[in-house]
């Protein structure tokens, strides 16, 4: 198995592969990786030849709040809201007559049997469903920013610049 993930880019032959190089500096924030890039491409050292390598990822949920019977039923009533809209949009094509009322009242109808659907299944999904929000994201413990050999010592150069002239 590969471990080559392929990504869409301009170039369609483009593949995400483990940069090979030399090791810069190695950062315990994304950001901070970011910056020295930053800097590196501000000193004229080709981009392309840059990386920023994360190690060790762990999967980070943050919980963000509680899902009560307001947020199902709100949640809920805007995506009904979507489907009457469009029931609205169908009737008001079929029928060209009246274009107003067929669309508020599937707006209005959606919202309402969306809601009331929303409460319902929360309050039968007891342990089906999760009663929190949350965000999740990947992180890694470590970042790495890897130049090409061919541009290492132009890298270096630009790091000890930067340093010179008061930077970080």
């Amino acid at each position: 198995m590969s471990n080559n993930i392929s990504r869409s880019s301009r170039r369609k032959d483009a593949v995400v592969t483990m940069p090979a190089g030399e090791t810069l500096e190695s950062f315990t924030s994304y950001s901070e990786a970011q910056h020295l890039v930053q800097t590196l491409i501000a000193h004229d050292v080709r981009p392309s030849a840059l990386s920023i390598v994360g190690s060790d990822p762990h999967v980070v949920e943050r919980v963000i709040g509680r899902v009560g019977y307001g947020r199902a039923a709100l949640s809920s009533a805007m995506s009904g809201s979507w489907l009457g809209l469009l029931a609205g949009l169908v009737v008001v094509i079929l029928s060209p007559q009246d274009f107003a009322t067929p669309i508020i009242a599937g707006v209005v109808i959606g919202a309402g049997v969306g809601m009331l659907t929303g409460i319902l299944l929360l309050t039968f999904s007891h342990t089906l469903q999760r009663r929190y929000r949350s965000s999740q994201g990947i992180i890694a413990s470590q970042y790495r920013v890897v130049v090409e050999h061919s541009d290492s010592a132009q890298a270096h150069t630009a790091i000890t610049e930067h340093k010179a002239h008061g930077g970080d």
